[in-house]
C-alpha cells in the first residue's frame, strides 16, 4: 500500500511528493493531464523553437521559499536552472512616459525623479518599510494559519515594530490599493505601478486588502528581482518529477481521479476514471477546493466549500515574434514584465466591467518578454511574449469564450500596438488561450481563474480555502489539502506543499 496518494501534480502536489520520497516515504502522484505541472507548463504552441510557458512563469517564489531551501542540491543536481532578472518590470503610459523597477536603488531613485518627482521620498520610505517588515512578514508564508508558531511570530513582530507599528502593518492589511497608493504617492504613474500588482491577484484598486500585495511586489520587485527558468518553467517541474523518481516515487499521467474514498470517516485511497481502486495510508488532493464536493460524492462535510468563490478569469495569450517590441519607451525592451494598465481609474473599471460580465473596453495587461533574460527559448535573433490579460468576466454575459476569444484577442494586440507600434507585422505565430481553454488545460482553473480561488480577505490568510478546512487539514480523517486554493494562496512558491509534508514526515 502506498504511504502517501497526491492527487494532482501542480507545483504543491510536486513539492510534496519530493519532499516525502526524499524521507524514504513511497508516494504515488496522479495527474489526470498527459503532462505533470498543473499551471507550469511550457510547450512550443506557436511554431517549432518557440518555447511557451502556458500559465505561470515567475518562479521567484519558489526560488526564494522553503522547498528550494531543503532541495536545492537535489534540484540543481537534476537539471533545474534558473534565470535572475535585475530588471524585473515596468510600466508604460499613454504619453510616452515609463517607470521601469530595477535591482539599483539609485537608478530607479533617478528614473522616479524625472518621472515623478513627488515620489521619491515615499519610495524611499516605503523601501525602508519591507526593509523593516521582511523578517517578520515573509516567515509567515512558510507557517501554518492559525497555529502557535504563527502566533509567536506576530509576538515577534509585535516586539519588534511596536504596537504602533503593528497596528499600522494591520491597517496595510486591510487597505485597498487606491487607498494606499494615494496615502504614499502624488503622481498617477506610481500610483498606477504599485496597484496594477494588485491585479495580479484579483485586487481591484478599491477592495480590501490589495495594499499589501502592491507594496510587497512594487519593492520586493526592487529587492529581489525576477527568477525565471532556463528554458521555460517546466524545467522546475521536470526537476521535481526526477528527484521523485530517484527516491523512489512514482507519477502516472492520465489518470484522472473521480472519488476520494471514504470508510469510516477515513480517506482509504481514490477511484480513477478508469475503474482502478488505489489504496493509501493517507490522500492528499492538490486540487481546487471547490472541486472536492464531486470528488467526496457530496458528503456534508463538504458544503461549506460551495462557498469558496474563483477570482475572475484571465486570458494567456502567446506570441512568437521576429523581434521585441518596439516600446514607446525603447528601454522598456530590456524589462521582464511590461505593464499596460494604464492608471488606477482604468483598472478600477476594468474589474468593475470583468466582475459585471462585461468584456473590459481596455484590460489591464502583464506582457512577460522571457526571452529578454533567456534567449534559449526562442531560435536565435526571435523572441517570445507572454501576454497575461487581466481581470476578464468567469461568464460573459449572452455570449461564450469561444465564440469571442479570437476576436477579443485582436482587440488586445490592437491595444499593445498604441505601446508598440509594428506588432503586428513582428508577428510569427500566435496561440490564445481564453479562460474556457484555461480550465480545459486543467480542471483547476475553474472558468479561467489562474488563482485557484479569489484572495480577498473572506477567503484568504487563517480563512483559506473555508473555516472547516483550514491548516492543510480536513474534518476527514487522512485527507489532506494543498495548492493555491489553501495558504499561502497563489504563485508558483511550493509553500502549501512544504507545509503538508512537514504534516505527513
Amino acid at each position: 500500500m502506498t504511504d502517501v496518494l497526491i492527487i494532482g501534480s501542480g507545483i504543491n502536489g510536486l513539492s510534496t511528493a519530493a519532499l516525502l520520497s526524499k524521507k524514504g516515504k513511497k508516494v504515488l502522484v496522479l495527474e489526470q493531464a498527459p503532462a505533470f505541472g498543473g499551471a507550469v507548463r511550457t510547450e512550443e504552441v506557436t511554431l517549432p523553437g518557440f518555447k511557451h510557458d502556458l500559465f505561470a512563469t515567475n518562479l521567484s517564489l519558489f526560488a526564494g521559499g522553503g522547498v528550494m531551501a531543503e532541495l536545492k542540491d537535489d534540484l540543481i543536481s537534476h537539471g533545474l536552472e534558473f534565470v535572475p532578472s535585475d530588471k524585473p518590470y515596468c510600466s508604460l503610459f499613454p504619453d510616452g512616459k515609463m517607470i521601469g523597477i530595477t535591482m539599483d536603488r539609485q537608478k530607479n531613485l533617478e528614473t522616479l525623479q524625472r518621472v515623478a518627482p513627488n515620489d521619491v521620498k515615499a519610495w524611499q520610505d516605503l523601501t525602508a518599510k519591507l526593509g523593516e517588515l521582511a523578517p517578520h512578514l515573509f516567515p509567515i508564508l512558510g507557517t501554518e494559519l492559525p497555529s502557535l508558531a504563527a502566533a509567536k511570530s506576530l509576538f515577534k513582530t509585535w516586539r519588534a515594530i511596536g504596537t504602533e507599528g503593528t497596528l499600522n502593518l494591520i491597517r496595510m492589511l486591510l487597505q485597498s490599493s487606491r487607498a494606499f497608493t494615494e496615502e504614499h504617492f502624488s503622481h498617477p504613474e506610481t500610483k498606477a505601478l504599485a496597484a496594477i500588482w494588485g491585479m495580479h491577484l484579483d485586487y481591484g484598486p478599491d477592495i480590501s486588502g490589495g495594499a499589501l500585495f502592491s507594496f510587497l511586489e512594487s519593492i520586493g520587485g526592487q529587492e529581489f528581482g525576477m527568477v525565471l527558468g532556463k528554458g521555460g518553467a517546466n524545467v522546475l517541474i521536470d526537476s521535481l518529477v526526477s528527484v521523485i523518481e530517484k527516491n523512489g516515487g512514482e507519477l502516472r499521467t492520465g489518470m484522472e481521479v473521480v472519488e476520494i474514498i471514504v470508510e469510516s470517516g477515513k480517506a482509504i485511497g481514490v477511484l480513477t476514471k478508469n475503474g482502478e481502486r488505489i489504496l493509501a495510508k493517507k490522500v492528499v488532493a492538490n486540487v481546487n477546493p471547490a472541486l472536492l464536493p464531486k470528488l467526496l460524492k457530496e458528503a456534508p462535510s463538504t458544503q461549506e466549500l460551495h462557498n469558496f468563490r474563483p477570482g475572475l478569469g484571465t486570458m494567456m495569450i502567446h506570441l512568437a515574434l521576429d523581434e521585441l517590441p518596439n516600446w514607446i519607451d525603447a528601454e522598456a525592451k530590456s524589462f521582464n514584465y511590461v505593464h499596460i494598465a494604464p492608471y488606477i481609474d482604468d483598472m478600477a473599471i476594468t474589474y468593475a466591467q470583468a466582475a459585471a460580465g462585461i468584456l473590459p473596453d481596455t484590460p489591464a495587461l502583464v506582457i512577460g518578454q522571457p526571452t529578454v533574460s533567456d534567449p534559449s527559448r526562442a531560435p536565435e535573433g526571435k523572441h517570445v511574449l507572454w501576454i497575461q490579460v487581466r481581470v476578464l468576466p468567469l461568464d460573459i454575459k449572452g455570449k461564450s469564450w469561444d465564440e469571442v476569444a479570437e476576436q477579443y484577442a485582436d482587440r488586445i494586440i490592437d491595444n499593445i500596438e498604441k505601446y508598440a507600434p509594428g506588432l503586428k507585422q513582428n508577428i510569427l505565430g500566435r496561440k490564445v488561450l481564453s479562460p474556457t481553454d484555461l480550465e480545459r488545460y486543467n480542471p483547476n482553473l475553474i472558468k479561467g481563474d489562474s488563482l485557484g480561488g479569489s484572495h480577498h480577505p473572506a477567503q484568504f490568510f487563517f480563512l483559506r480555502p473555508t473555516p472547516g478546512w483550514i491548516r492543510h487539514r480536513t474534518p476527514i480523517e487522512n485527507l489532506f489539502i494543498c495548492g493555491s486554493g489553501t495558504w499561502p494562496g497563489g504563485g508558483v512558491g511550493g509553500g502549501s506543499g512544504l507545509m503538508v509534508a512537514k504534516l505527513l514526515s
